[in-house]
């Protein structure tokens, strides 16, 4: 699950304005998107100012959100009526949950958030806790890691706005996708780990650690000049 929280200032006489184009927003999530949990406006107490409180099953869900076609013509009308908008988005696991989301908010723009999470090679620049050393064997790549050597290749879909990084062990590869949105002039990482067949809930939820910090380093990177 991915929760969301959104605070944002509306200018001085816009609020009627805002609040119609949420009330026909949320209706229509609510009426097409059976993985957004919640989508609730809330009135922040100071004239002008609201909370949004939104809830997500997956990352699939928050990608279907973010790549609506009613979201495309609705969210410029809303930025336009607002002072500043405040974003943040958290992930959540519970015991059980066999998979998990890591999210990152990044200023880059969703060009060169992608061009860069998109290049092999500069994943020891941030998947620092996983990729010890990556080389080259011909068309492949090797990554070093603490758990031994794995074969891992990247898929890239600009279209489809997804890298599914591929790695395999010897027991057969998994897929697990990485998603760059675009999100205002900015751009939303995600990055869904499965939890492998024989893994204990401990050794999971420290997979988990270590993806949360290595999508905080690649927000880094991508932001860097």
């Amino acid at each position: 699950m991915i929760g969301g929280i959104k605070r944002v200032q509306v200018r001085a006489g816009s609020e009627g304005e805002f609040e119609a184009e949420l009330r026909e927003f949320t209706a229509l999530v609510r009426a097409h998107e059976p993985g957004t949990l919640s989508f609730d406006l809330f009135r922040d107490g100071a004239p002008g100012r609201y909370v949004v409180l939104d809830r997500y099953r997956d990352g699939d869900a928050l990608a279907a959100h973010n790549g609506s076609p009613y979201g495309a013509i609705s969210f410029p009308r809303v930025r336009a009526l607002l002072e500043r908008i405040d974003v943040r988005y958290f992930p959540g696991h519970e015991p059980g949950d066999t998979q998990y989301t890591a999210v990152e908010l990044t200023r880059a723009p969703w060009e060169k958030a992608f061009r860069l999470a998109a290049e092999i090679r500069l994943m020891p620049r941030w998947a620092t806790r996983f990729c010890q050393e990556l080389r080259e064997e011909g068309e492949t790549f090797v990554v070093r890691s603490s758990q031994g050597d794995v074969r891992f290749r990247y898929e890239a879909d600009a279209a489809a706005r997804v890298i599914w990084h591929c790695a395999d062990t010897g027991s057969g590869e998994l897929r697990m996708p990485m998603r760059v949105l675009p999100h205002g002039p900015g751009s939303l990482l995600l990055f869904t780990i499965q939890q492998p067949a024989g893994c204990s809930e401990a050794a999971f939820r420290e997979q988990i650690e270590w993806v949360d910090q290595e999508l905080g380093q690649l927000r880094e990177l991508v932001e860097a000049p």
